[in-house]
């Protein structure tokens, strides 16, 4: 025992001080990389600024921070007065080595300066014309910065393909056209290329300036340099006036912006860019030669549908397939759940509503057979006029008028008794032919549903496509400018993007047959704008939402036993069945009882003189007599009708053991068809769970062969493939998760109700 604890002890404190000389080491290991500082200016606390802030440190951080300790000082700068005071205070801080101005105008601030004495990198310089740059470097010592080419003129056409106009009108910060030379001029000189006149807002203006000064603008141009407040204000007033506005800055969703390129990417390339630079200038670069541009193809196209629905913009077929929509499913005026359309389905087919009209003439066919044994009450009226011969001897009068009564009533029939019972079976038999109907329909209406949930999914996903290709172009287009591949890999994804874009096309139109098969099914308009919400197992069904979770074959058995029970009872069809083998076994009863039961009914009747005219007869003689009245009952009974009677009542036992047999082949349907679906069910779950795990891997083996290919390890072959089996494995994943869906609802069906709606 003593052993044992000492030889522990021994082990802790070698242990100890293993991990003692490691984390020593660590710690000396970083004393010894250089330090460098960089003075950070950004611009603002708003989310655009502090993205273009936080950008730029992680991109140095990951590229650096295995050279060298790298240390940030922040300064905020939110004015150009401002922003020169601290680029003042950092060129003489000896304790700062670079300076990076994180922000637009920051950026444009110190390129306006001379003498920099130390390295300034400025990442987010908008456009190149403003700079009069003629080669891929500054040429000013100790500056660096990363611009694209055009971008201003490259969005007027754009946005003029989206919308004519004549006259664009920019929402800028004074602080920006002070900062930035020649602004105004070069702006204007970006529209007259795209034959648009150029107006200006400066947003730094009072609300009532601005707002005056809004009724003068054909479509706006918002910079990003606007304070959030202030964007808001002209937000706010835009979108009143339905102007259509777009952005240099990326777009919020329920901001009312109807267009704008998404900078994403282009502000992660242009930090990356700046990082890649300042290694070089760590190097021994001289920060004048190093490239400053980039490619602006990254960067995609945003349209705002719901904006453009509402202003009247409706986009070509161009933009449709090459640009992002966004708040497309918000176009539907109408939003729908599966509750909701289960509902609407019920009250508004009209499928259902011809059976239910079935229904009501089965009612009716009841209530004429229970009229049958109900009494007929006849009243009658006779006008009659003879000739004056006949009158004169006392015949009749010439003229009279006479009623009477008449009552029918059957006391006994054995045809009327069983007809009313044989009617009251088929109007049993109609509503459940009804509730059968109900049934599909639900059934019809969830599947048509989830089909338009999967048609959308398709959609989105040959969006996707379409983006992966665009980025595998873009990869080929940069390995090209480098040198490292002819133009044919860019052909082949140029050629790959229009099939894309070709399937995508399909999958839209694909989409809009499904969604107006939902709206026939709902007796919506057919040009009516609906929205569908995202269903789930438990929406559709509680007590099935882990029913298909089976660890074997003879557990899933064990369920199909138990709910095999549950659709036998529940199931409508052989409910009906019954009823009808009742309807005939009741007629089976009545053919045999006409063989000795007779038909029995009672008549009475009361006439009387009501009034007479004209020549009278001779005296004393009585023209019309007494008022007559009868009363009888009649039992009548066929003896013989030629053997008739028994061909009916051998045909009934018949027709009988045919409905019997219908039923036991009906009862094995039943269960097959519930052990079928519910081996659906299982088979669905199954494969959802592992389509989730091949989305995984795909991703996974694409961002390693795309990695490969940008680095010419592989060959287009490859990665075609890889993309492609990102978006099979990703289109399998929501088939079968939709397959799942629709397979629990035909457990339902086949079990005879639905938990989502309760079918009367």
């Amino acid at each position: 025992m003593k052993r044992n604890v000492l030889f522990c002890l021994i082990f802790l404190i070698l242990a100890t001080s293993f991990m003692s000389n490691i984390s020593y080491a660590k710690e000396n290991y970083q004393v010894k990389l250089p330090k460098v500082n960089i003075g950070i200016i950004y611009e603002g606390d708003d989310n655009f600024n502090l993205k273009l802030k936080n950008s730029v440190e992680e991109e140095i951080l990951q590229i650096l921070s295995e050279e060298y300790q790298v240390e940030f000082s922040e300064f905020k700068a939110d004015n150009l007065a401002v922003q020169n005071i601290v680029i003042d205070k950092l060129l003489s801080n000896q304790e700062i080595d670079i300076i990076i101005p994180a922000g637009i105008l920051s950026s444009y601030t110190v390129i306006n300066r001379d003498n920099l004495t130390k390295p300034v990198l400025a990442p987010f310089l908008i456009d190149s014309q403003i700079l009069s740059i003629k080669e891929n470097k500054s040429g000013i010592k100790n500056l660096n910065f990363i611009t694209s080419s055009s971008i201003v003129e490259r969005d007027i056409k754009v946005f003029k393909e989206l919308i004519d106009f004549n006259k664009v009108t920019f929402i800028i910060s004074r602080n920006f056209t002070q900062g930035v030379i020649n602004l105004p001029k070069l702006l204007k000189v970006d529209g007259e290329k795209n034959n648009v006149e150029v107006d200006y807002i400066y947003a730094d203006n009072s609300k009532e300036d601005i707002i005056r000064e809004l009724d003068k603008v054909e479509v706006a141009y918002l910079s990003p340099l606007v304070t959030a407040s202030k964007r808001s204000i002209l937000l706010d007033e835009l979108n009143k006036r339905k102007i259509p506005t777009f952005t240099l800055a990326d777009m919020i969703n329920d901001e009312g912006i109807l267009a704008g390129y998404s900078h994403n990417k282009a502000i992660n390339v242009r930090a990356r860019a700046t990082a890649l630079n300042l290694e070089l200038i760590l190097a021994g670069k001289e920060a004048g030669n190093l490239p400053v541009y980039i490619d602006k193809s990254d960067e995609e196209l945003v349209i705002n549908m719901k904006v453009a629905k509402e202003i009247g913009v409706l986009p070509n077929w161009n933009l449709l397939k090459s640009a992002k929509l966004i708040n497309q499913d918000d176009l539907g005026r109408e939003r729908l759940t599966l509750k909701e359309s289960l509902n609407i389905a019920i009250n508004n087919n009209l499928d259902l509503e011809a059976k239910i009209k079935d229904l009501d003439i089965a009612e009716d066919n009841l209530k004429q057979a229970q009229n049958k044994k109900r009494p007929n009450l006849d009243l009658n009226t006779t006008y009659t006029q003879v000739d004056e011969t006949r009158a004169a001897k006392g015949m009749a009068s010439e003229q009279k008028l006479t009623g009477g009564i008449k009552l029918q009533q059957v006391l006994f029939s054995e045809d009327a008794n069983a007809n009313i019972e044989i009617k009251e079976k088929l109007y049993k038999q109609q509503k459940l032919q009804l509730k059968q109907e109900k049934l599909d329909l639900v059934l019809e209406t969830i599947k048509s549903y989830i089909n338009t949930l999967k048609a959308r999914a398709d959609i989105r996903l040959q969006e996707e496509n379409v983006k992966l290709t665009k980025d595998n172009l873009n990869i080929a287009r940069t390995k090209h400018e480098i040198g490292a591949t002819g133009p044919a890999d860019i052909y082949r994804w140029e050629s790959q993007q229009s099939v894309e874009l070709s399937r995508l096309s399909e999958t839209e139109s694909q989409l809009k047959m499904v969604k107006d098969n939902l709206k026939r099914i709902l007796n919506l308009p057919l040009t009516a704008d609906i929205r569908l919400e995202e269903v789930s197992t438990a929406d559709i069904s509680q007590k099935l939402v882990d029913k298909f979770d089976v660890k074997n074959p003879w557990e899933l058995e064990d369920i199909s036993s138990r709910l095999i029970k549950e659709s036998i009872k529940n199931s409508p069809e052989i409910a009906g069945l019954d009823y009808l083998i009742e309807v005939k076994e009741r007629e089976y009863l009545m053919k045999k009882r006409k063989f000795y039961l007779p038909q029995v009914g009672l008549s009475a009747q009361y006439d009387t003189y009501l009034e007479e005219w004209g020549i009278d007869g001779p005296a004393g003689v009585d023209a019309h007599g007494e008022d007559e009245w009868s009363i009888g009952i009649q039992a009548s009974f066929p003896l013989y009708d030629g053997g008739d009677k028994q061909v009916e009542l051998a045909k009934v036992e018949k027709e009988i053991e045919q409905l019997k047999k219908k039923k036991e082949s009906l009862l094995k349907k039943v269960e097959q068809n519930l052990r079928n679906k519910v081996i659906a069910a299982n088979t669905e779950y199954r494969k959802n769970m592992y389509s989730q795990e091949a989305v995984n891997t795909a991703y996974k083996s694409l961002e390693l062969v795309r990695d490969a290919y940008s680095k010419g390890l592989v060959s287009i072959s490859e990665l075609l493939d890889a993309q492609s089996a990102v978006i099979t494995a990703k289109r399998q994943e929501f088939l079968t998760n939709y397959n799942y869906l629709i397979a629990v609802a035909e457990v339902q069906r086949a079990l005879g109700n639905f938990d989502i709606i309760n079918i009367k």
